[in-house]
């Protein structure tokens, strides 16, 4: 009797071993309806593209979904499967179409808010999309988690294919170490950790951080909401100048006629800092804003009528041509930090933005490498200038005409949904 027994235990231990491997037991991992010729594709480019990656994407997901591995190992097959791939940067060589997201997620268990924020972004943004789209999540160990979560959610939620890499953001601040020092006593009100200082630079540098395949790419805030699809964003890329480098929209309040105020007391005629919408050029002007076609050093006349001001710009949309940016040796000489100085003092200028400082500067005095995205790209909803001194001028920055795009909720301003 006890050897019957005995048998009848090590055959159910041997069925249920069988079970628990079989692919009925993990089917839940699987989901067909993924083109396997994709993760083959990823398997082969990573195989020659990528013999060497950190170990933190390597191996399996934290969900469980089987990855195609950094040194291209793993099971492609099953990686296929998945809607949701943990993979590095995977370049298409040739093709125009690489829609590649940043965004930067970090110290979640120090800001209440920034876990709608993403889910609310997230949402918005597979909701309209039209493409398939490469997440790219710049993040630190306590906020890693969260934002996986997020993105798978929202991802099954809406029956999207996606790929999305994490990055930790201690390594991405390394590998802008000269740019942070010489920009932060400039364009910083205080001084944090090291790394959270280098939040707001980062997309100075990002040419730097991503795989150098990478031809285009656009860092948006999290504090956004998306009506439109992102496709038609990435297609402004296809209205750039040769030599200009980044697209960004129009600051909408008077944060730089603050910071101005000292500049524009001694140069009455600049149009720095002024509203976006202006009907006429002020009637001499010895530096000209974004986009005027008049050359610089020349007077416009008082009769020349003109649509857009330069308030400044806002580093909530960025995009990066990043080909060009690293081929630009005017963009790296802009970059170091006595050039950065010098501008600043040139505008008596001392900022508390971080990029978006940086790149109203660049704007002032090399206008021909950023695109002037149109404010419907990135209405912003920040209200907080009209209650703290400038309410009679206020709504002329605040107004953005047409359907709006993208809205912006900086100053943790609820975004419509």
């Amino acid at each position: 009797m006890n050897k019957a027994l005995l048998v009848f235990i090590v055959a159910s231990g041997f069925l249920l071993f069988i079970y628990a491997n079989s692919s009925v037991f993990n089917r839940h991992l699987v989901q067909k309806d993924v083109p396997e010729r994709l993760a083959a594709a990823a398997a082969l480019v990573h195989r020659n593209q990528h013999p060497h990656h950190h170990q933190h994407h390597e191996g399996k997901h934290r969900n469980g979904t089987a990855a195609v591995g950094e040194d291209g190992t793993g099971d492609p097959s099953q990686a296929a499967a998945s809607k949701l791939k943990r993979v590095k940067y995977v370049s298409k060589g040739t093709n125009d179409t690489e829609y590649n997201i940043f965004l930067i997620y970090t110290k979640e268990s120090q800001n209440m808010i920034l876990h709608s924020q993403l889910e609310l972004f997230l949402r918005s943004l597979l909701k309209y999309s039209t493409i398939e789209l490469h997440l790219h999540v710049i993040t630190d160990e306590q906020s890693e988690r969260s934002a996986e979560e997020l993105i798978k959610q929202q991802i099954e939620r809406f029956h999207r294919t996606a790929f999305y890499t994490l990055y930790d953001v201690r390594d991405c601040a390394e590998k802008i170490s000269d740019i942070v020092h010489g920009m932060m006593p400039l364009f910083n009100y205080r001084s944090g950790s090291y790394y959270s200082d280098a939040l707001f630079l980062l997309s100075l540098g990002l040419h730097r951080i991503v795989d150098r395949n990478m031809r285009r790419a656009i860092l948006i805030d999290c504090d956004v909401v998306f009506r439109a699809s992102v496709k038609e964003l990435f297609d402004q890329f296809d209205q750039f100048a040769p030599d200009q480098l980044f697209g960004l929209a129009p600051e909408l309040t008077p944060v730089y006629r603050h910071v101005l105020s000292r500049y524009r007391m001694n140069n009455p005629q600049t149009s720095f800092g002024s509203p976006y919408y202006l009907d006429k050029l002020p009637a001499a002007t010895d530096m000209q804003p974004l986009g005027t076609t008049v050359p610089r050093g020349k007077k416009a006349p008082a009769s020349e009528p003109r649509h857009h001001g330069y308030p400044g710009l806002n580093s909530g949309v960025v995009m990066l041509h990043l080909d060009r940016i690293r081929r630009s040796r005017i963009y790296e000489e802009i970059i170091k930090e006595s050039t950065v100085k010098n501008m600043a003092e040139k505008y008596s200028f001392q900022g508390h933005l971080g990029d978006q400082d940086f790149y109203t500067l660049m704007g002032f005095e090399f206008p021909g490498l950023i695109y002037r995205l149109d404010c419907v790209w990135n209405r912003q909803l920040c209200t907080w200038w009209r209650e703290h001194g400038y309410s009679d001028i206020f709504d002329s920055y605040f107004h953005c005409e047409g359907t709006v795009k993208i809205y912006h909720g900086n100053c943790n301003t609820r975004a419509p949904e």
